[in-house]
């Protein structure tokens, strides 16, 4: 009886080992084609991934031989955008193949997984896409904004092209991150907070700061509707022959040499005007005053 114990356990033990060999042997072709598919997918997704980076070198090469000027000459595309598009192209051509070996394998969940991953894989692409040409374009207009400022005189053209540009990049992850599918309602509110707190202490200061500014620019369009080129114009201490209306101001020549006298004076203090021919004018103030009343 113990020897046909042993010989049944035998038995069974012999039959386990040829059904793990032959599942062994029937699934060796099927890991063997996997294993070929990961390092055909390895190396094509290198290739791509070198590729990619030469790709950004050139595009650099170009913008570089096609700016027009120095300021747009230093719109260099870094280094750590090519690697990081690069790293990016690699594992997007990866995953495809992990998903293809997965599929020959039988491995329902990781298949599974890797089906979603792929699915996903769209507009995690565009999304990161778009922040990345965000990053690009905030350097052009970085640059944009300085040659504009510098252009016009400003001291702080650094500074507004530094503003200019973290827009630019704010904007961007924004637009990019909700298009990879991370609610970004909460944060889109505060940033319109923010910006329009922004705007109104931007519109006070410049409201408080260029009041002067207004009302000489309001005095200098009265002023032209009552004087010529060549009067004698007699407003508070100042007399003396009219030589020019700018924007803001008008400039005498007194017996002391040219004068400039801020425009809303007229406004603020009785002006007379006086012709070639002696015939005195309407003094301005008063007929500036009932115009405005």
């Amino acid at each position: 009886m113990a020897s046909s114990d042993d010989i049944n356990w035998q038995t069974s033990l012999i039959d386990t080992y040829e059904e793990f060999a032959t599942q062994i042997i029937a699934f060796a072709p099927l890991l063997a084609g996997a294993v070929a598919v990961l390092i055909v997918g390895w190396f094509v997704a290198h290739i791509l991934r070198i590729v990619t980076r030469k790709l950004f070198v050139g595009l650099d090469s170009i913008l570089q031989a096609a700016a027009p000027d120095e300021g747009a000459r230093q719109l260099k595309i870094r280094r750590s955008y090519a690697v990081i598009a690069g790293n990016a192209v690699f594992w997007i051509v990866f995953i495809f193949f992990i998903a293809a070996a997965a599929n020959m394998l039988g491995w329902k969940m990781l298949s599974s997984w890797m089906d979603s991953v792929v699915v996903y894989l769209p507009s995690l692409v565009s999304g990161l896409l778009i922040i990345l040409a965000g990053f690009l374009l905030s350097n052009l207009v970085k640059a944009g904004v300085i040659s504009t400022a510098s252009s016009a005189g400003m001291t702080q053209s650094d500074v507004l092209g530094r503003i200019a540009q973290m827009v630019v990049i704010f904007t961007s992850l924004v637009i990019g991150i909700e298009q990879i599918g991370i609610n970004v309602d909460f944060l889109t509110n505060v940033l319109i907070v923010i910006i329009g707190v922004l705007l109104a202490g931007a519109a006070l200061a410049f409201g408080l700061g260029a009041r002067n500014l207004v009302a000489n620019i309001i005095g200098a369009q009265q002023l032209r509707k009552h004087c010529r080129i060549g009067e004698q114009m007699l407003s508070g201490e100042a007399e003396g022959s009219i030589v020019e209306v700018t924007q803001t101001c008008i400039v005498l020549d007194t017996e002391y040499g040219r004068t400039v006298i801020p425009a809303k004076l007229f406004q603020e203090q009785v002006s007379s005007f006086k012709s070639d021919l002696g015939r005195p004018q309407k003094p301005a103030g008063d007929a500036a005053e009932k115009g405005t009343r």
